[in-house]
């Protein structure tokens, strides 16, 4: 069986674990010795899940750069509901078995496929032509050190091939995601509190911080088990906000138009969290006795604010969950389709 430990230990071991993945995923480049690619060369990542989600943030950093890229559902792909054409594939599945991206690698040009892992001991090494192992750490099954080490993996693969400058970066997450998990403990707490009563909770943000959205919403369906959503910061806008009553919470995640919407829904009652490095003179809603302010650092690239903001996401769940009746590791519904059996090593 695979290692597995409880959400608590697996979020408390990240610093730890993102430092093995650091020093695992440079050796398994360093032996893959990928050619750097060219300007235009475009790149589709390919996942499910959280998997998926993590992929915004190499989204948003390759768009800063004018560079093509594109995630991509891989059940779509595996069914022929999606194609892709791209000159790169980077197949992603945490456990190394998930059916959907290995199907998905089946339908991809041999040579164009990258994998990223834990486990690449697993089906993975067969459906990809390069595997970047994590480590092999033990994670908790609603995700959380596997989360934050594939979102360092893309920083260091888009290194190494040209892609982007981020392998600074990378080396800094592991240091990142432990002042977080100091320094955001007694704030997640209070907050905490909120998220437990609420009877849904939107999640929204946009670019790198869309993935953050899109990661604390799904925690909060398996963790809490509390009907959740996330978008895209100017899509809420667009007709999802009007749901919003005294009854729920709103998570925000931003430094734009983020820090203006809690104007509109506050004095309705909604409860809104927002996390973002704008000062408290740059809020409008500033004081409101609904809003919860988490401050991160100004000046953080993106894939540091994505594993900050993560961590936060991941304190929130931990906190909420101590005012439900059942513990965070224990699903409901079991689906026997959506992992392959554990490969004997």
């Amino acid at each position: 069986m695979e290692p597995t430990a409880s959400f608590i230990d697996a979020m408390n071991a990240q610093p730890a674990n993102l430092e093995l993945a650091l020093a695992t995923v440079a050796r398994a480049l360093d032996a893959a010795a990928l050619p750097r690619w060219g300007r235009d060369e475009s790149v589709a990542f390919v996942a499910m899940g959280a998997s998926l989600n993590s992929a915004q943030v190499p989204l948003a950093a390759l768009a800063q750069r004018r560079r093509p890229a594109v995630a991509v559902i891989a059940s779509d792909v595996a069914d022929g509901l999606a194609a892709v054409r791209a000159d790169h594939s980077i197949i992603v599945s945490e456990s190394g078995r998930s059916p959907e991206p290995l199907a998905a690698a089946g339908a991809l040009p041999k040579g164009s496929r990258i994998g990223i892992t834990n486990f690449p001991d697993q089906p993975i090494r067969e459906a990809t032509d390069v595997v970047l192992g994590l480590g092999g750490f033990p994670d908790s099954p609603v995700y959380t050190s596997g989360y934050t080490a594939t979102i360092l993996a893309y920083a260091l693969l888009l290194d190494r091939v040209g892609a982007l400058d981020s392998g600074e970066e990378a080396a800094r997450l592991p240091e990142r995601a432990a002042e977080a998990l100091r320094g955001y403990a007694p704030i997640a707490e209070a907050a905490g509190g909120i998220l437990a009563g609420a009877a849904s909770i939107d999640v929204v943000g946009r670019g790198a911080s869309l993935a953050s959205a899109a990661e604390l919403s799904l925690m909060v369906r398996e963790g809490l088990r509390t009907p959740s959503s996330a978008f895209e910061t100017y899509q809420y806008l667009h007709g999802p906000m009007e749901v919003l009553s005294a009854d729920d919470v709103l998570v925000l995640f931003g430094d734009g138009r983020e820090t203006t919407i809690p104007s509109s829904v506050l004095d309705a009652g909604v409860r809104v969290v927002l996390v973002t490095s704008a000062e408290a003179a740059e809020l409008p809603a500033s004081g409101h006795p609904g809003l919860t302010v988490i401050t991160v650092p100004s000046g953080l690239g993106l894939f540091e604010r994505a594993v900050v903001e993560t961590v936060i996401g991941q304190l929130l769940i931990a906190a909420a969950v101590q005012h439900k009746p059942f513990p965070l590791e224990e699903f409901l519904y079991h689906q026997d389709d959506t992992k392959l059996p554990v490969r004997a090593g």
